[in-house]
């Protein structure tokens, strides 16, 4: 490529020609000049230059282009022959496979960069590094991090042990019994066999297969850990985060923040780092896990997804999880289960919809979106009439638009709302399977808040709750435009909120609406201007009463009494 752009744009010499010009500058004082494209001649320079003509391209490379074999040399063109003869697309492996190849696509991404420089601290754990992708991206462990590692040697030996080693106890660390020293080699003599499809689940490659091994079983014992003692304790027990003392049901005390960290509130902020997108584990290695350690007979798989919910219950949008119809089958990771717990709206896409978004046809950009509504503001001005959707809202996408109302489920927004949503984005992003159902959320919600006035609307409304810590509205009218800012929703069948929005501005643009809403504003805002509004019909009425049989009388006189 150096070689093609020298021989179109040679190098100066320093030897000089006549004139005091170098010898190119000599030759080429009565050549024609290179034409230039088509264009405004004062916005060249600061705006760029248009992509030239093909009629352009042809007169700049005549006698250029050089086909001769003295052009390229043995050497440079072996470097690039073996590169693009050796070029192949990339291949996921499988155990399963004959080939050895893997068919599915990944399910745990790196976020995307456009996403990640808008906030990259919403990506990042805070306290519990898992999975081999963010220990990637993670140099050094801080204090936090480093203690629940520590904290994740001790989740296996429960698991493997069935105890904790105790502090200040009398047993000896290095007494394992055989079927112990046994349950540990099966457990990771599983992971080692599910190493293809678990490589294959990643966006990421690796060399040393024995430690990613080894950091599934840490990580794998850690997050089972936390799902059955979820999926076993009475929902009562279920905030040791909170209490700070064990309430799981179980006979350890590792809920104990002051025995396991030393840190207030970090089981929250592990909660919180379980939901990030680079932050994943395969969950078919939680249920190898599973069958391997389990202490109870009567234990399914469900318990893994019946603890997870209970686990991120206080963090759900919507007050009502739909996780009865999830099967473990067909979960890919924690984010992906609290992904499929939201409840979807009726119109779930085909299989050949999502096959087609997977390639990309329906996806655009949102800011090529053709699809738009005016913020909240400007559509009740118009006489929509905006409403909170108490009943029959199977989620907080669940939104509806009948008869010039528009329904919004409520939605409170909290400091941890903006991570949350921000990977549950980032997950539809990059996984194929999915239909873009938040973004397209995000980006509708983003067009009806823009101004303080449009957040104060809501809120009074009821359909947005600001219950963030700082108590600014500004940010929470930010809200919206900060996480779906550089993402990319469909703009065909896909966006399942396409048709509502084609009817709210097809009713907002009308004009009877528009009238009457004018009407309400101005003459029958409260009751006392109402008041007066009738008080002043009803005197132009009887005004109109009096003359006109005034001027009955007058036209038509009563006949004289005889």
């Amino acid at each position: 490529m150096v070689m093609i752009r020298d021989k179109i744009m040679p190098p100066a010499t320093t030897r000089a020609g006549p004139g005091g010009g170098t010898p190119d500058e000599a030759e080429d004082k009565d050549a024609t000049p290179l034409p230039r494209h088509r264009g405004k001649p004062d916005e060249d320079e600061d705006k760029g230059v248009l992509p030239p003509s093909r009629e352009t391209f042809d007169t700049w490379t005549e006698g250029v282009i050089d086909t001769s074999d003295n052009a390229i040399t043995d050497e440079f063109l072996h470097v690039v022959e073996s590169e693009v003869r050796t070029a192949v697309p990339r291949q996921y492996y499988s155990s399963t496979s004959s080939a050895g190849l893997w068919t599915q696509p990944p399910t745990i991404y790196s976020v995307p960069r456009e996403l990640a420089e808008d906030n990259a601290r919403a990506y990042a754990p805070v306290a519990a590094c898992i999975g081999p992708l963010v220990s990637s991206k993670v140099s050094r462990r801080d204090e936090a991090q480093e203690a629940v590692h520590r904290y994740k040697r001790c989740c296996v030996r429960r698991l493997i042990a069935g105890r904790h080693l105790q502090l200040g106890g009398s047993e000896d660390p290095a007494a394992w019994t055989d079927a112990e020293r046994q349950r540990l080699r099966t457990c990771l003599a599983t992971l080692k066999r599910l190493l293809p499809r678990i490589r294959a689940s990643y966006d990421l490659k690796w060399d040393n297969d024995d430690e990613v091994v080894a950091q599934m079983l840490l990580d794998g014992c850690f997050v089972l850990h936390r799902l059955l003692k979820y999926g076993r304790a009475p929902r009562t027990t279920r905030r040791p985060e909170v209490q700070g003392k064990s309430g799981g049901g179980d006979d350890d005390d590792d809920d104990d923040w002051t025995l396991v960290f030393g840190r207030c509130w970090v089981w929250g902020f592990i909660t919180y780092d379980l939901l990030l997108l680079e932050n994943q584990i395969p969950f078919f290695v939680l249920r190898a896990l599973h069958h391997v350690l389990k202490t109870r007979p009567d234990d399914g798989d469900d318990v893994l997804v019946t603890g997870a919910l209970e686990l991120f219950r206080p963090l759900h949008p919507h007050s009502q999880q739909h996780g009865s119809r999830i099967l473990c089958r067909d979960v890919h990771h924690l984010l992906h289960l609290f992904y499929l717990s939201i409840g979807f709206p009726t119109t779930a896409p085909t299989a050949g919809e999502l096959r087609a978004s997977s390639r990309g046809r329906h996806l655009l950009p949102s800011t090529e979106l053709p699809l738009w509504v005016p913020c909240a503001k400007e559509l009740e001005e118009a006489g929509v009439k905006l409403r909170a959707r108490k009943r029959g809202a199977k989620s907080f996408l669940d939104v509806q638009f009948r008869g010039g109302v528009l329904e919004i489920p409520p939605l409170r927004l909290y400091d941890y709302s903006e991570p949350v949503f921000r990977n549950l984005i980032a997950f539809e992003q990059t996984y194929p399977g999915t239909r873009g159902d938040v973004t397209a959320y995000a980006i509708f919600m983003a067009c009806l808040v823009t101004t303080h006035e449009d957040m104060r609307l809501l809120h009074k409304r009821g359909v947005l709750v600001n219950q963030m810590s700082s108590g600014d509205r500004g940010d929470a009218t930010r809200f919206f435009s900060r996480i779906c800012s550089r993402a990319h929703t469909s703009a065909g069948s896909l966006n399942y909120l396409g048709d509502l929005m084609e009817e709210v501005v097809k009713y907002q643009r009308g004009r009877w609406p528009r009238w009457r809403a004018s009407l309400v504003r101005n003459y029958f805002r409260n009751p006392w201007v109402t008041t007066s509004v009738v008080a002043a019909a009803v005197l132009l009425f009887l005004t109109v009463v009096q003359a006109f049989f005034a001027a009955y009388a007058y036209f038509k006189p009563p006949a004289p009494a005889s």
